[in-house]
């Protein structure tokens, strides 16, 4: 195809601008999306670490406590230091003098928190210490100081407020640890654990960040610890806003000289006391990583949108080149080209085109895969396909989504009969509904029952399924299971439908091949279901007929009936005709043997024909009654058939000439119907015409024709509508039309007449004359 030739229009440079602008945008929202979306989650993450080191420091000071407490605590309990300490000289006894001082410094070097270990005893006011040596203390508030140590009702306790020997200063925060002599009560001295404060304040330090602070405070809300850079001010605005909450842990931001801290505070329960550790961090501390990484995110976007500027100006021009390209090739480009040319627009509108029509085929052969599928199946296993083998016949049920290799194969079919009561018969315009709805709850149930299966409605009262299924499972039990979906089929189907219905199951066969074999053998055994049973179930491999099955025949009903046909008695006849199909129901029980007697009873009618010198052929018309008994499935259709199709013309053959002026009046009706076919006739139109009475044109009719006026009028039209089928070209909705008939109504009525739809009887006649 020829392209087509245009210049650059406005579309041209719209479209650049638009490249330039979408090539910008990308770079620009990925800054904006990167440091407003991005900003959250990383501060988040930061203060999230930052809550990690700040309990890992906290666990350390927490280490520390609890090292001070245990050390405490070792001191209490330690035996070398009993109540002889409170008797010994350590002026005389200068050995354990030193060895108590050896101890004392021991103690005093197992913790960075200790800056002296002292041991205090009341009898003899000694402080024996490492540091000061041993000294006594002199009378007055040193001695009251030291007392006082012990008259707390704790063992081991925390004090701001420990002496020292010869100074009245207190600027020692310790621990005091109460030693008892064995079976006392009254301590006779104590350990006293002097603390440094540098150590204590360079403990809390690691709880504090630049900029903020950190401190630990006791229950009274007095600051026990605290990092020497933090801002005074905010450690005093700190306690009075954590100390009257009755929190034990929390986080919040607090603002504070126009800056914003994290605050996070915890407590501690250590050597009796409850400690509050307080760690302010400034916000801006935390998200200082966060302002880099933002002005860095800035100026890579602003380079990224530079860079996409310059690059969509080069590349537009190769990029706009094949959408020329592509657009000359549309047939009806020439003609919208120039300025008015869409481009875009012209190839969304032709391609949306193309997708339309590609999901309507793809649409259509979705909803037609199984109708497909069923007509394969439908052809093969009627053995309307020539021989394949099992490869290629397994390829095309691939095609409509089958997998069948390796599989093992079942078919089941069932067959309807009708209403189990007599005196309530479905017409048979309701046939092809109860035949369409029996097809769908059979391919319900075994939807489930395996991994393939495909209903088949026959159209002939019968319904076959294929059933694909897993040849792992052992043949018993999958037969087992088989004959139960079986049984669910027919009792579903008989409840549901208010139809008698048999089910026969077919063999278990891994061959795609025997698939028709299997089918035809399947349904030649319905013919031994019981036709007393409403819900018969039938096994291939087990209902082989008993050729040696003795069956008694009702001879005296037979003859009852031939004599009646002779007088002409045609209700008796028919009344024992289903006596005598009731009699081998009741003898035989299935429907091959009834159908076996129905064939005997016509080969007797027959024989009474040619022994009354009546000619068959032309009682008959040539119908191949065998044939026509044959296809007969259900009793009760074989007694309404024998009843209509074989005594009403035996009757009427033997019943003599009829009045003249009655068969002139029945030929001229007949005359006027053929020329009235496609008008809205009716039998009382007709009485009226010719001044009888319905009554008297109606009885008139069959005794002449054979059939009621309603029969007449049909076959004349099915005979039409054979006409208009292989003549002409016309539908079947407007055969129906020209015929008073709705399109269903006579679908209905020309199969049940010719065994064929209208479409198969033109496809069949139009076959034979070409």
């Amino acid at each position: 195809m020829k392209k087509t030739e245009f210049r650059k229009g406005s579309l041209y440079w719209k479209s650049l601008v638009l490249v330039l602008v979408i090539t910008s945008l990308p770079a620009l929202l990925i800054g904006i999306g990167a440091y407003n979306l991005g900003a959250e989650p990383i501060v988040r993450e930061l203060n999230e670490a930052h809550q990690v080191q700040l309990n890992q420091s906290i666990q350390r000071v927490d280490e520390y406590l609890s090292h001070l407490e245990l050390f405490s605590a070792q001191l209490a309990f330690n035996p070398e230091f009993d109540e002889s300490l409170a008797g010994m000289n350590f002026a005389e006894q200068f050995q354990k003098t030193r060895d108590l001082y050896r101890s004392l410094a021991l103690m005093k070097d197992g913790n960075p928190l200790v800056f002296d270990v002292a041991l205090y005893l009341d009898n003899t006011d000694k402080l024996i210490s490492d540091h000061w040596g041993v000294r006594t203390i002199g009378g007055g508030d040193d001695e009251l100081s030291f007392r006082r140590l012990l008259s707390s009702d704790r063992k081991i306790y925390w004090t701001d407020d420990m002496p020292q020997a010869g100074s009245g200063e207190t600027h020692f925060r310790g621990v005091v640890t109460k030693l008892y002599a064995s079976g006392s009560d009254r301590p006779f001295g104590a350990f006293l654990i002097y603390l440094q404060q540098g150590a204590l304040d360079g403990m809390v330090r690691r709880l504090a960040s630049e900029g903020g602070t950190a401190f630990l405070m006791d229950r009274e809300g007095q600051v026990i610890a605290s990092d020497d850079a933090g801002d005074i001010g905010l450690r005093h605005a700190m306690v009075r806003r954590i100390l009257p909450a009755n929190t034990f842990k929390d986080t919040f931001v607090y603002d504070y000289g126009g800056m914003s801290y994290s605050v996070s505070f915890g407590q501690l329960s250590r050597l009796g006391n409850d400690w509050t550790y307080v760690s302010a961090t400034p916000l801006s501390t935390i998200t200082a990583p966060v302002n880099a990484m933002s002005r860095m995110i800035v100026a890579v976007s602003v380079f990224g949108l530079a860079l996409a500027l310059l690059l969509s100006w080069f590349a537009w021009g190769r990029i706009y080149n094949p959408i020329r390209r592509l657009v000359g090739l549309f047939p009806f480009a020439k003609e919208t080209g120039g300025d008015r040319l869409n481009e875009i627009a012209f190839i969304e509108k032709q391609w949306q085109r193309h997708l339309d029509e590609n999901e309507v085929l793809q649409q259509r052969l979705r909803q037609s895969l199984p109708s497909l599928r069923e007509g394969f199946l439908l052809q093969y296993l009627q053995g309307r396909i020539m021989p394949a083998s099992e490869k290629e016949i397994a390829e095309k049920l691939r095609q409509y989504d089958w997998h069948v290799e390796g599989k093992r194969f079942a078919i089941l079919v069932a067959g309807l009969y009708g209403r189990g009561a007599p005196e309530t018969k479905f017409s048979d315009r309701d046939g092809q509904l109860i035949d369409y709805a029996a097809s769908n709850i059979v391919q319900e149930l075994c939807r489930s029952a395996a991994e393939y299966a495909h209903a088949i409605n026959f159209q002939d009262s019968t319904v076959g399924v294929l059933l694909v299924l897993n040849p792992i499972e052992a043949a018993d039990r999958a037969k087992e299971k088989l004959l139960a979906l079986a049984g669910d089929i027919a009792s579903a189907v008989s409840g549901l439908l208010k139809v008698n219905v048999a089910v026969a199951a077919s063999k278990l066969n891994e061959s795609v091949l025997e698939l028709p074999e299997m089918l035809e053998e399947t349904s030649k055994t319905l013919r031994m279901r019981d036709p007393n049973e409403k819900a018969d179930i039938l096994d291939v491999e087990d209902m082989m007929p008993d050729l040696g099955q003795h069956v008694e025949f009702p001879l005296e009903l037979e003859k009852e009936i031939i004599g009646a046909m002779r007088l002409g008695l045609q209700e008796e006849a028919a009344a024992g005709v289903r006596q005598f199909a009731e009699a081998i129901r009741s003898k035989a029980g299935t429907q091959m043997h009834i159908q076996q007697g129905m064939l005997k009873l016509l080969g007797s009618a027959y024989d009474a024909m040619f022994r009354s010198g009546v000619n068959p052929g032309s009682v008959y018309g040539g119908a191949h009654l065998y044939e026509e008994l044959m296809v007969i499935r259900d009793p009760e259709e074989m007694i309404r058939w024998f009843t209509s199709s074989v005594i009403e013309p035996f009757v009427r053959s033997v019943s003599g000439a009829l009045d003249p002026d009655t068969r002139r009046l029945v030929e001229q009706v007949t005359g006027q119907l053929h020329d009235e076919l496609s008008r809205d006739v009716s039998l009382e139109m007709y009485a009226d015409r010719f001044g009888v009475s319905p009554f008297k044109l109606s009885r008139a009719f069959k005794q002449v024709t054979g059939v009621n006026f309603i029969d007449y009028l049909t076959s004349l039209r099915i005979e039409k509508c054979k006409e208009l089928l292989v003549t002409t070209d016309m539908k079947i909705a407007d055969i129906a039309e020209t015929l008073r008939y709705q399109p269903s109504y006579l679908i209905r009525l020309f199969k049940k007449s010719t065994e064929l739809t209208p479409g198969q009887f033109r496809e069949k006649h139009s076959r034979g004359a070409v």
